[in-house]
């Protein structure tokens, strides 16, 4: 039986990391615009966490990703604190935003219980990863 955790596995996550996390530019860029050009009741609240938050955790999950790719073993400990970053914002700013704004309560909810769970998981994966390097 292969291993969960092994240099293939860390790669493929890795790549995968790196694609979501580019993907995730473009989101914010276009959630910043929204909250800049459409203002609703969390127009500042969506700006600021998207700034001070989210824009460094996809930075920092970029870097982990390329270190990752590189084989660099501090990239497990950027991308646990990508990982990280990104609970301590999006998932709060979903909760929020579900309970205060009626429109899109079922998108939202389910985003935020999509990124807590996939989140969690991974955050546990890179934590036995890093003490099995």
């Amino acid at each position: 039986m292969a291993k969960l955790i092994s240099v293939d596995n860390n790669r493929r996550l890795a790549s995968l990391g790196l694609y979501f996390n580019l993907l995730a530019f473009i989101a914010c860029a276009f959630a910043i615009q929204i909250a800049i050009t459409k203002p609703d009741q969390l127009h500042i609240t969506t700006f600021v966490v998207a700034l001070a938050g989210w824009l460094p955790a996809l930075i920092i999950g970029t870097i982990a990703c390329w270190a990752l790719l590189l084989r660099r073993r501090w990239g497990i400990v950027l991308a646990l604190v990508a990982l990280g970053l990104q609970l301590l914002t999006v998932v709060p700013y979903g909760i929020v935003r579900t309970v205060l704004l009626p429109g899109n309560r079922i998108l939202c909810a389910s985003l935020s219980g999509l990124f807590l769970s996939v989140g969690v998981v991974l955050i546990i994966y890179w934590s036995l990863a890093l003490r099995h390097e």
